[in-house]
């Protein structure tokens, strides 16, 4: 889908390279800040909350790009070649970045990237901070629903009426929520991983500033304490969402959260599952179905 001729291509990179730059001054102790989080967990947000730092995010290059050609971003305009242009763009700024001693917020939802770039640039003398957006699975899944709900209107907004709309900016793509809950999975093992190695990380909690975990800290008391979003309150949210998406004619996402809330649903109804029940429905599974939870409970108390 490559649509800018090679010069065109090297005049682009020189502008994202030029802006990403702009205003930044060279640090005394470089610091490469790698923000790590599923698709709607926060990172552009908390990004935007570093100073002075070159930010470094292919999903923007690709929104630039977009911008650029005029693309109608309200339809799925993800393409190999661009999203591999946007990495070679991405790799240019952050040579820049370096060459400058520049601090840099490494802005992706790919993990292994982000494991490779904490090892690349310390031998450039770069000290590494990861700061991690911990989201529940189904809030990130219902996020990057209602962010490109929010992309599109504004977008069809610019179009209307470009003297008083902006274009809309932060993350353009539809997100599969599937996607984005596999993500928000392997982010917790992400953290598991990077305690072990001693890595200096903070995490962030959604909606939070502050971090609610920094290296030093008790970790197992900070997994204790932290506090999930009751599922009665994810299955309210998505209802607006369904009710909004019928009313804006968007079906693919209707169809996305009417499953999502099915699947939140029976989570919901297995957690409020007497523990004897629960029981019983593992010994079905395994065909002890002659087993009742009358049974259990006896076994349980000791009583007959």
């Amino acid at each position: 889908m490559i649509e800018l001729a090679d010069d065109e291509q090297e005049i682009f990179t020189k502008r994202m390279v030029k802006e990403a730059m702009e205003g930044k001054t060279p640090s005394s102790r470089p610091t490469f800040y790698a923000l790590v989080g599923a698709p709607g967990s926060g990172k552009s947000s908390m990004a935007k909350n570093i100073k002075n730092a070159v930010v470094i995010c292919s999903d923007h290059v690709i929104g630039e790009y977009a911008k650029e050609l005029d693309i109608d971003i309200s339809n799925d305009f993800y393409d190999k070649d661009v999203s591999l242009f946007a990495v070679k763009v991405s790799n240019e700024i952050y040579k820049a970045a370096v060459k400058n001693k520049m601090d840099i917020v490494y802005d992706t939802s790919v993990l292994y990237n982000t494991k490779k770039m904490v090892e690349h640039v310390k031998k450039f003398g770069y000290q590494t901070q990861i700061k991690l957006m911990l989201t529940d699975e189904y809030q990130a899944a219902m996020n990057v629903i209602e962010r490109k709900m929010n992309v599109d209107n504004q977008y069809f907004m610019h179009k209307r009426y470009r003297d008083f709309c902006h274009y809309p900016s932060g993350n353009l793509f539809a997100v599969s929520p599937y996607v984005s809950m596999n993500v928000s999975a392997a982010v917790e093992d992400f953290l598991g991983e990077m305690q072990l190695k001693k890595e200096p990380i903070e995490v962030y909690e959604f909606g939070k500033t502050e971090p609610s975990f920094k290296t030093g800290d008790d970790f197992d008391k900070f997994i204790d304490n932290m506090r999930l979003i009751p599922m009665e309150d994810h299955i309210k949210r998505c209802d607006k969402l369904i009710k909004r998406a019928m009313n804006e004619g968007r079906d693919d996402d209707a169809i996305n959260l009417i499953a999502l809330k099915k699947e939140m649903t029976i989570r919901q109804q297995e957690e409020q599952k007497d523990p004897c029940e629960k029981l019983t429905d593992v010994l079905e599974k395994q065909n002890h179905k002659n087993i009742s939870i009358k049974d259990i409970k006896q076994g349980m108390t000791g009583r007959s």
